[in-house]
């Protein structure tokens, strides 16, 4: 959580504590007090030198282009060498002094330095212009320097290189899969797996789903396979918010906790995507499940179990596994040859609402306002794929939002009337 973020919740939480007489005014600023002690004011002094290092550096490397021609090339290597030497030792002799992100400025600058000299020195011996290659080369480096140093912007660094050499060989080469790209990411992985920095999970699952996604091959966006790799990717989505809120339980290492993010984004976009493709006459033809599919159906299946079976709250639990399971239903809609029909239509549709509307009442209930606002994106996005593309007519498309708005007024006022009998609401209180 975000320190900002986590203050502001925190004050109004003591003010209704205090207020509700559950502490007393001295422990509300004892607590004040010691949030304050832990905050992050001491390292801004380390993060300047994080940014003025890095503009250092760009002087240098500035520099050094200008006067490139005037160089000789032994001078060229020599001074690129230094510079990378220089770095890390400064790097080596900050980590010594405790100062980990001065440290950690100062191995990102050397590799950010590294990969300035392999572009310079390909341009200087004329070697063939092929920057996955490059890319490649850099990462390579960047990891060396991050397993070394233990420095976070040099495995950021590593990842970036990583999705970059992916996808310059899969344009190259136009294929799915590549199983050489796991031989770079692992090592990666189990790095990042010991580092507390959120935007390394990020890189790192970012890079893993960008391994998935090219699995699709080199017709990702052909017409007659985007039912086939809509419904893919939708199960991959599935899979990563099941991973993201086991870990944000703990139950997974919390690397992990940051697919959540990427599984919603996904979730938004593809059921969007879904939905439009199968209001669209020539894109509702039935389709086929291929094998990566079913795999990824099947693992879709046990992340939506793991959470049945592993999150403490049930409500949670069954409302999210509901939301997941009624987005997965819409292809299996598709496959069938429904989607063709007015009836086929409707249901996709109000299948695309019910998830979006059963992921808002679960983000409400575990507390996760990301999980709520996604559910929210879905609800809106469909909402307007189906003002775009109607369902029928427009006096069809009229009684369906009709009926789906009846629908979602009685399922709440349902609930309220149930919260009020248990005693989970007061009553007067607000919904």
């Amino acid at each position: 959580m975000m320190l900002h973020s986590y203050r502001k919740r925190l004050e109004a939480d003591l003010a209704t504590w205090t207020a509700a007489g559950l502490i007393q005014p001295e422990q509300a600023l004892g607590i004040r007090r010691a949030v304050q002690a832990s905050g992050s004011g001491n390292r801004l002094p380390a993060l300047l030198g994080l940014l003025g290092g890095l503009l250092l550096a760009s002087s240098v490397l500035a520099f050094v282009a200008a006067n490139w021609d005037l160089v000789p090339r032994l001078g060229k290597l020599s001074g690129i060498l230094i510079l990378i030497v220089a770095a890390l030792a400064t790097a080596h002799r900050f980590d010594r002094a405790q100062a980990r992100l001065a440290g950690d400025a100062a191995a990102t600058t050397a590799t950010l330095i590294f990969g300035a000299g392999v572009a310079l020195v390909g341009q200087m011996y004329h070697l063939p212009a092929d920057w996955p290659v490059g890319s490649a080369l850099v990462g390579i480096g960047a990891l060396a320097v991050a397993a070394l140093m233990r420095s976070d912007g040099a495995l950021i660094i590593a990842f970036a290189c990583m999705i970059a050499w992916l996808f310059g060989v899969h344009d190259v080469r136009g294929t799915g899969a590549n199983l050489w790209y796991l031989a770079f990411f692992l090592p990666a992985l189990a790095l990042a797996l010991g580092r507390g920095n959120r935007a390394v999970h990020h890189m790192a699952v970012l890079a893993a789903l960008a391994w998935l996604v090219l699995i699709v091959g080199s017709s990702t966006f052909h017409n007659a396979e985007m039912g086939t790799h809509i419904a893919y990717l939708l199960f991959v989505a599935v899979c990563f918010i099941g991973l993201g809120l086991l870990a944000l339980d703990g139950r997974l290492p919390a690397l992990l906790s940051a697919c959540t993010a990427w599984g919603l984004l996904g979730y938004v976009g593809v059921i969007g995507l879904q939905l439009s493709r199968v209001l669209e006459p020539a894109g509702a033809v039935a389709g086929f499940a291929a094998s990566r599919v079913i795999v990824s159906g099947l693992l879709a299946l046990g992340a939506v179990g793991a959470l049945l079976a592993f999150l403490p709250d049930r409500r949670s639990a069954v409302a999210m596994a509901a939301a997941l399971v009624l987005a997965m239903a819409t292809s299996l809609v598709f496959w069938s040859g429904a989607g063709q029909s007015f009836g086929g239509r409707v249901v996709v549709s109000a299948l695309v609402l019910l998830s979006s509307s059963a992921m808002i009442i679960a983000g409400a209930v575990m507390g996760q306002r990301r999980v709520s606002l996604a559910g929210a994106g879905a609800f809106g996005v469909a909402v307007i794929v189906l003002l775009y593309r109607t369902v029928g007519t427009l006096l069809d498309q009229s009684l369906f939002f009709l009926a789906g708005g009846v629908l979602l007024i009685a399922i709440a006022a349902g609930m309220r009337m149930l919260l009020q009998r248990f005693g989970a609401l007061q009553p007067g209180g607000a919904a």
